[in-house]
């Protein structure tokens, strides 16, 4: 019996004598992040955040990202999809309704639209606090480290957690019986940790799956590379790529290729991120931090702030007001993980389909179970490679690509792979009486079997279609909109929202007002480590 099936059948066990599923009951929530883009042309709108919409620095359902046109939306937790998608759809309608007022659309696609140049995308404002400054800085540091245009490729993120009754079974199953609070929360941490490090050797299936992101519109690079070919006027695409999202053409930090943050253990993981927090960096060294009395980035460190790290996946812990994420961390252990891997679907008004929220729910729990396995640098290494090289050429599927064992067919390997997901999605079908689990891996099995099913081939095929990415993605907002707009708003819907909005300009007005010491003394304090 292998591990994972050995795992399978315990909690079954498990299941039968506590007569309760609940250990399979997940809680999550997402954040879905899109560019607002004039209907007319497409181009990224320098409108500031609508005010009707609330304040972004303090609303919790609908801010923003790195621009001020980069609209991000965030659900709360939920013990099923269905919940999710609902408060998706609930957020999309009243926002698209209210862009419309002010002829603007949501850009489907993770990469961007036409960007004139670099001062084309408009950095977001948080207001006059100190709060607010802190955050227009670090994103002025960003644009000095890498430009804005890279600032402004969109995705998908996913917050995930099992439930308490869940924990029970992994303490019972791994003969840790009897633990003491400290000990439960460690324990908790380490299996989080497991499972990262399971993701990230397993992670290259969601880019080969939703990859959504073959092509871009010139205007996102300074030259056309070698990997990529002409496809319309003005589109480059990757002729077998998946992902550019997340090729070393898409959003990656060469500074931090050399930064081995490992996954083995919490306190090694936090260590290494506080040691990028107070290295200095020479190219950000000649930037400069305080430059004729304005502020162009925090600090000249590798990492200004911890969440300047990039990653496909995140250990998360709730933090309390002005506590570092590593602080938390450290302080309470890992609370839920944030899989940050995933491609917007341009195909879906929300950008995700609900199948695919089932499928990463069967692929997380494939990852938590199927071992504990520490990664060395050599392995984490190979996988990065690996990783990109899958979403620059995944949609070769009989390539070879070395998966640490030596060349391997990657049609081989996927069919391996979504074999060992069907036993998890089956298990929960059967368990929890919601044929959704199956439903949704038998969905991307097929696209192993009909290519043209896989979501990059079919955003080629659309930009085919309509002479480029620019203007098939321009259409598809539009036709989107349009679909919303056919979709009227509720009283209910409207006043709940209204309520927030308000409520969310009143919180920052309150920040505002509370603030007692200058920027400089402000910010010295916060960069202080904890």
């Amino acid at each position: 019996m292998t591990i994972l099936s050995d795992a399978l059948h315990a909690l079954s066990v498990h299941c039968q004598q506590t007569a309760t599923t609940s250990a399979l009951t997940f809680h999550r929530g997402v954040e879905r992040e899109a560019l607002r883009v004039e209907r007319s042309k497409g181009r990224i709108s320098h409108k500031p955040h609508p005010k009707t919409l609330g304040s972004a620095m303090t609303h919790s359902a609908i801010t923003t990202d790195y621009s001020e046109s980069l609209m991000e939306f965030i659900t709360g937790v939920h013990p099923s999809v269905e919940g999710v998608i609902k408060e998706l759809e609930d957020i999309h309608n009243l926002v698209n309704h209210e862009l419309y007022k002010q002829d603007e659309c949501l850009w489907p696609a993770s990469m961007p639209c036409y960007l004139a140049n670099n001062e084309d995308v408009p950095i977001a404002y948080y207001g006059e606090s100190n709060t607010g400054k802190l955050k227009r800085v670090y994103r002025e540091g960003l644009s000095n480290r890498y430009g804005r245009i890279m600032q402004c490729i969109a995705g998908m993120h996913y917050n995930f957690s099992f439930d308490a009754d869940f924990w029970s079974f992994l303490e019972n199953h791994k003969g840790k019986n009897s633990l003491s609070a400290a000990e439960k929360q460690t324990f908790q941490s380490d299996s989080y940790f497991a499972l990262i490090r399971n993701f990230r050797r397993s992670s290259w299936m969601l880019s080969l799956l939703f990859g959504a992101s073959p092509a871009i519109d010139e205007s996102f690079l300074p030259k056309k590379p070698d990997s990529l070919t002409e496809l319309e006027k003005r589109t480059w695409f990757g002729p077998k790529a998946t992902s550019l999202r997340m090729s070393d053409l898409g959003y990656q930090n060469k500074a931090q290729a050399d930064l081995y943050v490992c996954y083995n253990e919490v306190e090694t993981y936090i260590s290494t991120i506080k040691k990028a927090l107070r290295t200095p960096y020479q190219r950000y060294q000649d930037i400069g931090v305080k430059v004729d009395g304005q502020y162009r980035q925090l600090n000249n460190n590798l990492l200004q702030i911890e969440n300047e790290y990039y990653s496909d996946i995140r250990p998360k812990r709730v933090t309390q007001s002005g506590e570092h994420p590593s602080a938390a961390l450290q302080a309470r252990g890992v609370e839920y993980i944030e899989v940050r891997i995933m491609d917007l679907d341009p195909s879906s008004s929300i950008g995700m389909q609900s199948s695919t929220l089932y499928f990463i729910d069967v692929f997380l729990l494939y990852c938590m179970l199927r071992g504990d396995e520490h990664l060395g640098s050599a392995e984490c290494s190979q996988l990065r490679k690996m990783q990109q090289e899958i979403a620059s050429h995944g949609r070769d599927l009989d390539m070879d690509f070395d998966f640490g064992q030596g060349p391997t067919k990657l049609r081989s390997k996927a069919e391996s792979m979504l074999n060992e997901l069907t036993q998890v999605a089956d298990f929960l079908s059967d368990k929890t009486g919601n044929p959704a689990y199956q439903h949704a891996v038998a969905t991307q099995k097929e696209k192993l079997n009909d290519e043209t099913l896989l979501p990059s081939a079919q955003l080629l095929e659309r930009c085919k279609a309509q002479q480029g990415f620019q203007n098939a993605m321009l259409a598809l907002s539009k036709e989107q909109q349009a679909q919303w707009m056919a979709c009227p708003l509720t009283e209910e819907l409207t006043g709940t929202f209204m309520e927030k909005a308000e409520r969310s300009l009143r919180d920052q007005e309150a920040i505002e007002a509370a603030d007692e010491v200058d920027f400089d003394t402000f910010l010295a304090a916060y960069l202080t480590p904890q």
